[in-house]
């Protein structure tokens, strides 16, 4: 525990998990953070017996929420936690995410950095690589003309970003008590992407650490395809669509989503519904779902997909 970083929470969301993949992360987070907490967002199985199994992980905890709420509300079960026993940061995982050794102090250090020279910090996340492909992410800022990937550069320094992914996100705890936690009406897709750009309208700014590395898996799978040049894409199953669609209407309805990327958000969805509707194996089950996704968020229908 000589690594540990004081003040740090770490929440893992949970959902019929790989328990082997599961454990990595444990063990990585256990010398990384000074607590860990598994919401269970309603497992077929209790997590209780792996979790005392896990003895070595002396810092573990686990809530069991009995069904399945959606990320979004298990991720504020996990802030709520981590806010009622104090700590300074929350830092937010999947179960298919694993850090790097270092991680979590790479992030501290960079935040601390950034707060110290007066920046209004809403939160820091690390470089994704791609347990499938071993690509490095890039950070996205939003123009009127799509999605702009910016490379890190070469000395290493945070990168501003205009959103950032939950799964690694490191985030002052104080930040959330500013402006609330994430949208649990969302249920899954856009959670973070809606907390983001209503932290940017209250003046906090985002940051991609590149020294940060974490493994994270994109997609059910990955498609690789030609035009113009080679592409991967990660593909999902189908429901998944709809929530991908229906938050999207929803978001474009609200005020604080910035105009650039309601302009972008637009223009990825109408490429994923051609490129899906065209080459996915199971296009017609994934058109539905896009269709149901747009006609709900027209409606204003949130939560759950009945």
């Amino acid at each position: 525990m000589n690594n540990q970083i004081p003040s740090v929470c770490a929440v893992i969301i949970t959902f019929q998990p790989e328990l082997k993949s599961l454990k990595v992360l444990l063990e990585s987070l256990s010398c990384q953070v000074e607590k860990i907490v598994i919401i269970d967002n309603g497992s077929s199985e209790s997590l209780d017996a792996f979790a005392s199994s896990q003895s070595h992980v002396n810092n573990l905890a686990v809530i069991s929420l009995g069904e399945n709420f959606g990320i979004g509300h298990a991720q504020n079960v996990g802030i709520e936690y981590a806010r009622k026993y104090g700590f300074y940061y929350v830092a937010l995982f999947d179960q298919d995410s694993c850090p790097e050794e270092g991680m979590i102090s790479t992030l501290c250090s960079n935040a601390t950095k950034l707060e110290l020279a007066g920046i209004k910090l809403g939160a820091v996340a690390p470089c994704y690589k791609d347990t499938q492909g071993g690509v490095l992410s890039t950070f996205v800022r939003v123009g009127f003309f799509g999605f702009k990937r910016t490379v890190s550069s070469a000395d290493g320094l945070p990168v501003e970003a205009d959103f950032l992914i939950s799964s690694g996100s490191l985030i002052p705890l104080s930040v959330v008590a500013d402006i609330g936690g994430v949208d649990a009406s969302l249920f899954i897709d856009h959670v973070d992407t809606e907390w983001c750009f209503r932290a940017k309208a209250s003046g906090y700014r985002l940051f991609g650490i590149p020294r940060a590395v974490m493994f994270h898996s994109l997609g059910d799978k990955r498609i690789r395809f030609w035009f113009i040049r080679w592409r991967t894409v990660p593909y999902h199953s189908p429901f998944r669509y709809y929530y991908m669609f229906r938050n999207s209407v929803l978001l474009i309805r609200r005020g604080y989503m910035p105009l650039s990327w309601k302009a972008a958000d637009i223009a990825r969805c109408a490429r994923a519904a051609v490129f899906f509707g065209l080459f996915s194996s199971s296009r017609i089950a994934c058109l539905k779902m896009m269709l149901k996704g747009v006609r709900d968020g027209m409606a204003g229908v949130t939560g759950k997909l009945k």
